[in-house]
């Protein structure tokens, strides 16, 4: 579907600047949601482990649970033919649930992971957000006029 098109459907409402729909926003929604909580569970079940070990090891998968979000992200843009550069707002939807999750699960991270620090899931959750927001601000690749050389 063409950016135009996109534009002038009428179930799309113009929010801060951005066009969305009420089905996308609940795409957008229910893809951050399952993506927080793939997340979440796989620190609730290995937590501990990663979280306290090494550096190497803490980082190899915060960056593996980012790569994840991000993926998530991007799949959820392809499907619903997003261009790329109005994906800010639903890049917001995306993390919302993700960000209530997370502040849920730093107030009861001692009963989540007994012997994790706060800091650590608190640095994991921003990095892996920032990467989805980055991802969101993604301008669309001009096109040249003539031929390649």
């Amino acid at each position: 579907m063409s950016a135009r098109l996109w534009q002038d459907n009428p179930c799309h409402q113009w929010v801060w600047g951005c066009v969305v729909s009420k089905e996308d926003a609940f795409a957008y929604g229910i893809a951050g949601a399952i993506t927080w909580v793939a997340v979440t569970a796989f620190y609730c079940a290995f937590g501990s482990g990663i979280l306290e070990s090494s550096f190497l090891v803490y980082a190899a998968n915060a960056a593996l649970a980012t790569a994840a979000m991000g993926v998530a992200f991007c799949i959820t843009s392809r499907l619903r033919r997003t261009p790329r550069g109005r994906r800010a707002i639903p890049a917001l939807v995306f993390f919302a649930p993700g960000l209530v999750g997370g502040l849920i699960a730093i107030l009861n991270l001692q009963s989540l992971f007994p012997h994790a620090s706060q800091g650590r899931y608190g640095a994991f959750l921003l990095v892996a957000y920032a990467a989805v927001v980055i991802l969101s601000m993604e301008q669309p690749r001009k096109r040249t006029q003539g031929r390649r050389v």
